[in-house]
Parts: structure tokens; sequence; C-alpha cells
């Protein structure tokens, strides 16, 4: 099961501009802009909870979100026997701090070894990629919004998409280990 967080900004546009030499640049921006933070997961068989987290996340937000999102979705797809799945996450210490540990431990987790820097590795930062590009079609003006977006397109990603991605995860490290660590095309 491939997971992380990431976080949609509300006012984000990506835009290019042009001027001409010596002329001033001027671009205007919105500071704090609001934003929503989801954490997703998926595995082979499908996509799990989306949860939207309020707030800064450490590692007692993240328990709760492993407890509500992780282990509902889990027993759905794999059953309640956690030997029957391994847990992908980053490095982010949130996620590998002692209480983190304990608590996967207790909870019989077994979390696959995964190098650090690695993000082109994980094929969730490719569904994170998608969505933001459907969900960026949308006017949208509140938060509220937003997170309805994301879970509304998240929702509709398909079993079929899941699979070819969780089956790519072989070749992306492959290709990290041809490379001796280097940049890859994913």
């Amino acid at each position: 099961m491939f997971s992380d967080e990431t976080t949609w900004r509300l006012f984000y546009i990506r835009r290019r501009i042009w001027k001409r030499r010596g002329q001033i640049k001027v671009v205007r921006t919105v500071k704090h802009d609001p934003k929503v933070n989801v954490w997703g997961y998926f595995s082979a068989s499908g996509f799990g909870e989306l949860a939207k987290i309020k707030g800064h996340l450490d590692a007692k937000k993240m328990m709760e979100i492993y407890e509500k999102g992780l282990f509902a979705s889990a027993d759905k797809l794999f059953g309640p026997d956690t030997r029957n799945w391994q847990f992908l996450e980053d490095r982010n210490p949130k996620h590998t701090g002692k209480l983190a540990k304990a608590w996967k431990a207790q909870h019989k987790v077994m979390v696959m070894e995964w190098p650090t820097q690695s993000p082109d590795c994980n094929p969730i930062e490719n569904v994170w990629s998608v969505l933001k590009k459907k969900v960026g079609k949308f006017k949208i003006t509140t938060t509220k919004q937003l997170f309805n977006e994301i879970k509304r397109e998240w929702c509709k990603l398909s079993t079929e998409y899941a699979e070819n991605l969780a089956e790519s995860c072989f070749k992306r490290c492959q290709e990290v280990i041809d490379n001796n660590g280097d940049w890859t095309s994913h």
C-alpha cells in the first residue's frame, strides 16, 4: 500500500511571465493563501480513504489517520490480518519517529524499507500530479469546495489505474538501481 500526504493551495496559479530586457517584473501573489492538506493511499486492489488534515500534521495526527483511514480501508481490501499487506510511506520524521514506530509495531504493520529522498519511486506521486491537473481545471473559491473536488476526483480513480501504478513500482525501483540512485524518468 502506497501512501503520502500533499497540499493543495486555493489560489495557486502557475503562469509564465514575459518581459523585455530592462522592464520591471511585478508579480502579484497571495501571502498565506488558503490550502487543503490531504493524506491518501492506494494498493493494486484500489484506492483507500482520503483524509483531510486539519492544521499542522504531526506524529499524533498521523496515528489518528492510520487508525481511521489506513485500517478501515486495509480491512476492506485485505481483511483484518496485517500480514496480507505491506505499507510504504516516505521517510518523514512523523512516519519514522519513536511514536510512529511504536504504533506500527503494536499494530503489526509491516513497513517496506525505502530510501530517503526518493519521491520518483513512490507511485502515489503520480496520483497527486494527475489529481492536481484535474482539480485545477475547476474555478474553486473556498477550501471546502476545494476538498470536495479533490475527494470527488479521488473517488473517480479506477482500480485498473491503481493496479498499473502498483505494478510500475518494480520497474521504478529497478531504474533507480540501474542509475545508481540517480534521476529516473518517473
